[in-house]
């Protein structure tokens, strides 16, 4: 009977409600009004000038073309830009990764003398800083200019992230940790082979973060490298070489038409040159956002 009752439950299929129905088209609807600016900005990148004067709302490609992706790729040297975007962004992610670990673990210890009043001035941090003037002059006298670790090093720890980091590892069990240390386990290894596996969630989310700025900064390596276009990062390049719409520094090897070059199309294939390594790191992360930060550990 009991075999005969499970076969029934599990062939019953679950009633469809109109709630499920009223989410459906709200998700939907949502989904496609973020699709929208995507799908939007791709077909304008491969649109002529006609088909975007004469488009009301979205445009409809007609004849179709690559003029903007020839003139971004063959202006500023995209490629090296390109690996030095992903030296930077790699770097500097797990540089910063590893230095927020260590100081949210060190706020999440307990009866430390001074440790409240620096956990404080930390937070200071983020309301109040020196300025641009000060920053730029410290890192030009510490770490020179015209160089990549100045675009790394400065940028290392972010106070915003050390706070979400430092609540995901809060949520540990402190019995965890206490059974780690009775074993004879260091601070470091409880670090990196407990807390952290256990924090996959947050450490996921900071690291998309700081994937995402880093990969679209260009407004302090404009500063800090100011006499090394060599060193120019992706994000810079191409914002330079949409500012200058004048063919003067393209290949000469690649060839142009000038009449189907126009700043909005320049302009949307530019951003979806710029997304598109976002868009494909991205789902590899989503899948952690879902997980509850203590999945697979004891409960108390």
């Amino acid at each position: 009977m009991t075999k005969t009752k499970k076969k029934k439950s599990l062939g019953k299929k679950k009633k469809f409600t109109w709630f499920d129905v009223i989410n459906y088209i709200v998700l939907t609807i949502f989904g496609l009004i973020c699709l929208f600016p995507v799908l939007y900005e791709l077909l304008l990148s491969v649109a002529s000038k006609g088909d975007f004067l004469s488009a009301k709302i979205f445009v409809i490609p007609r004849e179709f073309h690559f003029e903007a992706y020839k003139f971004i790729f063959g202006k500023g040297h995209i490629g090296r830009a390109f690996l030095i975007s992903v030296f930077i962004t790699v770097t500097t992610t797990i540089y910063s990764l590893v230095i927020t670990a260590l100081g949210a673990y060190a706020f999440t210890r307990k009866n430390v003398p001074g440790l409240k009043i620096c956990f404080t001035l930390v937070i200071i941090t983020m309301f109040f800083s020196g300025g641009i003037i000060p920053f730029y002059l410290t890192v030009s006298k510490v770490l020179g200019t015209n160089n990549l670790f100045c675009l790394i090093i400065p940028f290392g720890l972010n106070t915003f992230n050390l706070i979400i980091l430092r609540n995901f590892f809060m949520q540990v069990p402190e019995s965890l940790l206490e059974s780690c240390r009775i074993e004879g386990a260091s601070e470091f290894r409880i670090l990196f082979q407990f807390v952290i596996p256990l924090s996959k969630a947050g450490i996921a989310t900071i690291m998309l973060w700081l994937i995402v700025g880093n990969w679209d900064s260009w407004y302090w390596p404009s500063f800090l490298l100011s006499k090394r276009t060599d060193l120019y990062p992706l994000a810079l390049t191409l914002r330079n070489a949409l500012m200058a719409l004048d063919g003067t520094s393209v290949n000469p090897d690649i060839v142009l038409d000038g009449a189907k070059l126009y700043a909005q199309g320049n302009n949307a294939a530019m951003i979806i040159v710029s997304i598109t390594p976002i868009l494909l790191i991205y789902p590899f992360f989503q899948k952690y956002f879902v997980k509850g930060v203590m999945l697979g550990s004891v409960k108390e």
